[in-house]
């Protein structure tokens, strides 16, 4: 079953036009944001060129670079450390999926959903920021770097701010301990769930667990920085589901032996899935 049904706009250029109307940029080319919301799924074999997931390659670094910028003039006092952290939390795919869902993407993409492994909210918030992405390379290539730069401005840099208190200034591992000890009296446990690329450009996907179920899931090119994103979706879960209290209430106690663990591997150690797994 091919997911575009959900609106009712008529044909296809009807919904391109709408779709405009809601970024509030007008395509030369509306093949190129056709090509934005379609998800290899709904494309013939080989035919990678028709999916976006090379616009959405090109929109990941065109929104980094402007990130970047935005935290450099915008902090002047930040170390290093902090503007990695901001950049971090504010390029991931969590706020991404935030950005995307408020914007009302989902609805415009196409994607066979049949032919997904599985389909979940997860799956949802993944296909709004793959295409948050793939729309800012359009815009790029179709517009020019002004365009989308005035986009990602107008559009992703506002939550920069919002989200660079809770990334330089909060401990997401220790708030989530703390919740996590008095809703179940267990304590979180942390397993790489996936390992990609090479020594000098390795991908580790990084679930946190309470008890047997998975709560958060982080993707970084560290273990440690997977782990904090795995945290802070956990910690946004709860929030969701219980208010600010329960997911926005500070821990000042340091990382238990799980933690500390956790953030002192080393990446290179080929045993380093076999150890967390036994902390």
């Amino acid at each position: 079953m091919k997911h575009m049904e959900n609106i009712d706009m008529g044909d296809a250029t009807d919904r391109l036009a709408e779709l405009e109307r809601i970024l509030q940029v007008q395509f030369h080319d509306r093949t190129l944001l056709k090509r934005a919301v379609t998800h290899h799924t709904c494309c013939p074999d080989n035919a990678v060129r028709d999916s976006y997931d090379t616009l959405e390659f090109l929109g990941d670094a065109i929104i980094s670079a402007h990130v970047v910028e935005y935290i450099f003039r915008t902090h002047p006092t930040a170390s290093e450390g902090e503007m990695t952290a901001i950049k971090s939390e504010a390029v991931s795919r969590r706020v991404f999926a935030r950005i995307g869902q408020s914007l009302g993407l989902f609805p415009f993409i196409c994607v066979d959903i049949a032919n997904l492994r599985t389909f979940n909210d997860r799956s949802r918030d993944s296909l709004c920021a793959d295409v948050l992405e793939a729309v800012v390379g359009a815009i790029h290539i179709d517009r020019g770097a002004e365009v989308a730069r005035d986009f990602v401005a107008r559009v992703i840099l506002p939550m920069v701010e919002e989200v660079s208190h809770q990334a330089v200034d909060t401990n997401p591992k220790g708030r989530l301990q703390k919740i996590i000890l008095r809703r179940s009296g267990s304590l979180p446990r942390y397993r790489v769930l996936e390992q990609s690329g090479r020594s000098n450009d390795r991908a580790f996907v990084v679930g946190v667990f309470e008890r047997d179920t998975l709560i958060g899931v982080g993707k970084a090119s560290s273990i440690k920085e997977a782990g904090r994103m795995a945290a802070l979706e956990a910690l946004e879960t709860f929030f969701r589901e219980h208010g600010s209290d329960v997911a926005h209430e500070h821990s000042e106690e340091k990382g238990t032996e799980v933690d500390e663990h956790i953030e002192d591997m080393d990446e290179s150690d080929e045993g380093f899935e076999r150890l967390i797994d036994e902390v």
